[in-house]
């Protein structure tokens, strides 16, 4: 599987935490339910190469949003972009590395926005596989 474009409808469990965010990066839209960052103050979808390069994990959001516009737009107070960490997701893998039920209760990794995979490539991030759903998805806890 690859990085997704488009909305996926994760399952909300009690708990986890909620980040707010509201400075959205230029000519993009960030998915719900997919992962996003926080890259030098500006909210962007989640790359690996963006984490390893310092960027922070803000989690998935519950809506879409988007900016159409070629810069940078900080939001108003009334528009805040919220997403969910701390707590399960969802994901699709990585094909040819993909994590078995092997890999229950440890650490799998993140590739981009909407998929792990069995191997760290040295600087991505560790989430906690918690259940193998199918040979296409899995059941991941968020740090």
């Amino acid at each position: 599987m690859t990085a997704l474009a488009q909305s996926y409808n994760q399952p909300l469990y009690e708990g986890g935490v909620q980040l707010k965010h509201n400075v959205i990066g230029a000519s993009v839209t960030l998915y719900a339910g997919t992962l996003c960052m926080n890259e030098g103050g500006v909210a962007k979808v989640m790359t690996a190469a963006g984490l390893a390069g310092g960027a922070k994990l803000l989690g998935f959001p519950t809506s879409t949003y988007t900016n159409s516009v070629a810069s940078n737009v900080t939001l108003p107070p009334s528009e805040v972009m919220m997403f969910r960490r701390n707590c399960p997701m969802v994901v699709g893998v990585k094909a040819g590395d993909e994590p078995t039920i092997a890999n229950v209760g440890g650490n799998v990794y993140l590739k981009d926005n909407f998929t792990v995979g069995a191997t760290d490539a040295g600087t991505d991030q560790a989430v906690v596989l918690l259940e193998v759903l199918s040979a296409s998805k899995m059941l991941i806890k968020l740090p």
